[in-house]
């Protein structure tokens, strides 16, 4: 067996892992990129993609089911389940390309094959490694932990950051440094969809939150397009009005779950997010109800009346 001395060795050639080496390779050239597994990544091969693509099919017969609803006609309809397949497979293989050059999602969490138990980090009661999320460090050691193998966050974009965080102080070792974190944001493509932004009403148990609501059976704009189905909650702080996070089951909720992130990562208040531009008739109507139904809760509050 061939032994080589590196600076820097990052396991896993996922998302986590492409960013890492990415990151480190700022530091140093002596870096070295290990994979065990199929090339390609399990988001190309086997999960988001391939996925939404069955999802689009999904869509497209649904939509013409709905036909007569609107008025709108069709006979003789048919799915062609070898077809639908073959786009799949062409657009797999596309994407297995495309993604393994650029970023490639992370592994499924394992970490049996590695040895831990041998080594002197702290574990968890799974087996995984004790770290901080921050800079990905385990313990004080010169390992860092990043992507579905540390089951924190495990969604491609916060692996990559993971990654990313993980190959700086890596290749920066002993100098750690602790990263930035985007809002949380997850969402399920269910029909209606699901989407969670910054903190979850569980995250918040215990606290004192005002809560505004709306429920999308009657909103103007998904009447129309026959989805009005769902609920969307957001939640803010009585004393500083901040957006502290939302969670909805709604139409488009991958849509709105992105505004509602990227105000919760701005540090909006509720009074700021409405003053944003909402147009009609838009499915985002919605969460303007929503918001302003927060702010008639803020507005009961004493903190608002000492304000005042």
């Amino acid at each position: 067996m061939n032994t080589r001395q590196v600076d820097v060795a990052v396991i896993g050639a996922g998302s986590a892992g492409m960013s890492a080496f990415r990151a480190a390779s700022k530091h140093t050239d002596n870096v070295v990129l290990i994979e065990g597994g199929e090339f390609g990544t399990t988001c190309a091969r086997v999960g988001c993609m391939p996925s939404k693509l069955l999802i689009a099919a999904a869509e497209a017969a649904h939509a013409v089911a709905e036909g007569p609803h609107f008025g709108v006609f069709s006979e003789n309809t048919t799915i062609d389940g070898a077809a639908v397949m073959d786009r799949v497979r062409s657009e797999r293989e596309r994407s297995v390309k495309v993604g393994y050059v650029l970023a490639a999602t992370g592994r499924a969490p394992n970490v049996d094959d590695l040895g831990l138990e041998q080594t002197s980090l702290v574990l968890d009661a799974r087996g995984v490694p004790v770290f901080d999320p921050h800079t990905t460090q385990i313990g004080d050691s010169h390992v860092f932990l990043a992507g579905d193998v540390n089951n924190h966050r495990p969604l491609l974009h916060e692996a990559s950051d993971e990654g990313r965080i993980a190959g700086d102080n890596a290749g920066r070792f002993p100098h750690v440094l602790s990263g930035t974190r985007r809002s949380p944001l997850a969402i399920v493509f269910t029909d209606p969809q699901i989407a969670m932004v910054g903190d979850s009403f569980r995250d918040l148990s215990g606290q004192d939150i005002a809560i505004g609501s709306v429920c999308f059976e009657d909103q103007g704009r998904s009447r129309v397009m026959r989805r009005n189905k769902g609920l969307l909650r957001v939640y803010a702080d009585p004393d500083t009005r901040r957006f502290l996070g939302a969670e909805m089951i709604a139409p488009g909720a991958e849509h709105l779950g992105h505004l509602l992130a990227w105000a919760h990562q701005g540090g909006f208040t509720i009074d700021k997010m409405l003053d944003m531009p909402f147009y009609h008739p838009v499915v985002e109507e919605g969460l303007r109800t929503a918001l302003r139904d927060a702010r008639a809760e803020l507005r009961k509050r004493p903190q608002f009346a000492r304000a005042a």
